[in-house]
């Protein structure tokens, strides 16, 4: 799973995941952990499911920050990496992968 992550950040990639028994649809940003040790990944959910129920389809997403003690069945996609400026994160404080380092485009400029 940790391996799939990364792909997807540095290849600029969408994902598809199950997160808390919620099939979601994401673009993973940022990956590393905070200080007790939980691994994490900050990411642009652009569709699926939540607990609140269906992503709207007004093509506007959503921020999130996401434990990856509760994802399961991560596959990565083939499609357009999506995103929108979003404030400063404060979700992973421990970078291992953040997807702007990579070539292939700044994913703050979305598609």
């Amino acid at each position: 799973m940790h391996r799939l992550l990364c792909a997807a950040a540095v290849q600029h990639r969408p994902i598809s995941v199950l997160y808390d028994g919620a099939r979601r649809l994401l673009c993973p940003h940022v990956l590393g952990y905070n200080q007790p040790g939980e691994w994490r990944v900050f990411c642009y959910q652009f569709g699926g499911e939540s607990r609140s129920g269906p992503q709207p389809n007004g093509g506007e997403g959503i921020w999130r920050c996401l434990s990856l003690k509760n994802l399961s069945s991560v596959e990565l996609l083939d499609g357009p990496w999506q995103t929108e400026p979003h404030a400063r994160q404060r979700c992973v404080e421990n970078i291992e992968v953040e997807a702007q380092d990579y070539p292939g485009g700044d994913p703050q400029n979305g598609q």
